[in-house]
């Protein structure tokens, strides 16, 4: 874990991703947390923009944010392309963003939305662990980049 969390923290703090600046702007557009969506992204992708993630449900999953295979029709009606989000990495994390939102407006702000962007929101006993574990790993991420933040900080003071 210590390992993650230091990668994390150069990540963010070095600039080396260049989508950088789109987690502020996208989290600021969707009034959400950007660091909650660079934490997500990097569970889902480690900050790659090219990945394409196998699904067993649904298909798979592209780039950054690892927008699901079940929304390319929707999304083609706004004129995005599946590989627009494989190499585009401000449209990705938009594209994250606004899945996310949606979350957020059936189920609230809290930690079970944020489990509903990769394990959906079917109420059944098997999707609400899976929304459980999943919004576990992000919170740990969301928080080791919170207290990265804080210390760089401090140290910088």
């Amino acid at each position: 874990m210590k390992r993650i969390v230091t990668l994390i923290i150069s990540l963010v703090l070095s600039g080396s991703l260049s989508a950088a600046d789109c987690f502020d702007l996208a989290g600021k557009d969707y009034r959400i947390d950007p660091d909650l969506l660079r934490a997500i992204s990097w569970n889902e992708s480690n900050f790659r923009t090219d990945v394409k993630g196998y699904n067993p449900v649904s298909g798979f999953g592209s780039g950054l944010m690892q927008v699901d295979s079940q929304h390319f029709n929707e999304l083609a009606r706004y004129g995005i392309k599946p590989e627009h989000l494989l190499t585009d990495p401000c449209m990705n994390i938009y594209t994250g963003a606004y899945y996310l939102a949606i979350a957020f407006r059936k189920w609230g702000v809290s930690w079970q939305a944020v489990g509903a962007y990769n394990a959906g929101f079917r109420k059944t006993e098997k999707q609400a662990q899976r929304r459980y574990q999943y919004a576990r790993k992000i919170e740990a991420t969301y928080r080791a980049i919170k207290e990265s933040k804080k210390s760089s900080a401090i140290v910088m003071k």
